[in-house]
């Protein structure tokens, strides 16, 4: 042991001459080292949406330029979060070893960059410690990347109403994303054009909000004013003019149409309209829908009405046959 520290102390001093160069020359202990992501790029990415690996990939190598062996020492610090590495690797004279660094973060953790840091350090060359300091790092970033997550409630599902009457609906909002998003604020043409063309009228007044992470929901509003086209709707038993309509309110993340590869990420929530308007006592009349009673006068009432009118024209011909045969002949 003592002879191979003291044969490494005197290469170590040798290889701090001046001397020319020769390939026969050997150089004190030293290691290299590189570090890459899976895309070529020096930083790391890890998804953190629900369900993803939440797990990011760094691909490194080390090298020994020596001719002799090495044993290296791998550390990994990576800004609070979970790494996984080799702790040590042996390096044949001239050769190289790749290993692999992974990281690991938390579900739904905010959006950020970290650092990470990858250290080799030379702890044995030829099986003994070195005499100097040899080691490489290599500095990468951790990106936690961004996700869309929208959350859509409506506060009254289901709303009854007067004809021509104002109403404002009301929606939450919530960000479940782990980064600042704007949402995009509207409603499914498709429904919407079957209450605009039954009469109603529908503003928003808001068409995008813009929210952090995980904060408290905005409440945004859709004013509208019901239809006064009514009079050819079905009776109801209670005798009113009933008709229902869906409205289906939706939100989108602006950042999932931008950035993610599903496409745009959209919520949906539908409230039931129904309008009531009482109906007027004919309309009632036509379509079978007045009470028994109210029935009974209608039907008697006109009854009564024939049955003067004949009794009427009666006494008409009785009165005209009357005066007929009372009628003396005129005489010549």
């Amino acid at each position: 042991m003592r002879v191979k520290v003291i044969v490494l102390v005197l290469i170590f001093s040798l290889s701090t001459l001046p001397y020319p160069t020769t390939e026969a020359q050997i150089g004190a202990p030293d290691v290299n080292l590189t570090c890459s992501s899976a895309g070529g790029s020096g930083s790391v990415d890890v998804e953190v949406y629900p369900g993803a690996t939440l797990t990011g990939t760094s691909y490194c190598i080390a090298s020994n330029p020596n001719s002799y062996q090495e044993k290296v020492k791998i550390e990994v610090q990576a800004d609070g979060l979970v790494v996984a590495h080799p702790g040590s690797l042996t390096l044949a004279a001239n050769a190289e070893v790749e290993f692999i660094v992974t990281v690991r973060a938390d579900e739904r953790m905010p959006v950020q960059s970290k650092s990470m840091v990858v250290k080799a350090t030379v702890t044995e060359a030829m099986g003994v410690p070195p005499p100097n300091i040899a080691e490489k790092e290599v500095n990468l970033i951790i990106n936690i990347l961004q996700f869309s997550e929208v959350q859509l409630v409506a506060v009254d599902s289901i709303v009854t109403l007067g004809a021509k009457v104002d109403y404002n609906l009301e929606f939450k909002v919530y960000n479940q994303g782990n980064g600042v998003d704007k949402f995009l604020l509207g409603m499914t043409e498709s429904y919407r054009s079957i209450l605009e063309d039954a009469g109603f009228n529908l503003v928003l007044p808001m068409v995008s909000v813009e929210l952090e992470s995980m904060a408290p929901p905005t409440r945004v509003r859709l004013q509208i004013r019901t239809t006064s086209h009514y009079e050819d709707w079905p009776i109801n038993s209670d005798g009113d003019h009933e008709m229902s309509f869906t409205l289906e309110f939706t939100a989108t993340s602006d950042f999932s149409c931008k950035y993610e590869q599903r496409g745009c990420n959209t919520e949906s929530v539908r409230t039931t309209i129904t309008i009531y308007e009482e109906a007027r006592e004919t309309d009632k009349y036509f379509s079978g829908t007045t009470d028994s009673t109210q029935m009974l006068i209608y039907g008697g009432s006109g009854a009564g009405v024939i049955l003067l009118l004949i009794l009427f024209v009666m006494l008409r011909k009785g009165r005209n046959s009357s005066q007929v045969k009372g009628s003396k002949p005129e005489e010549n």
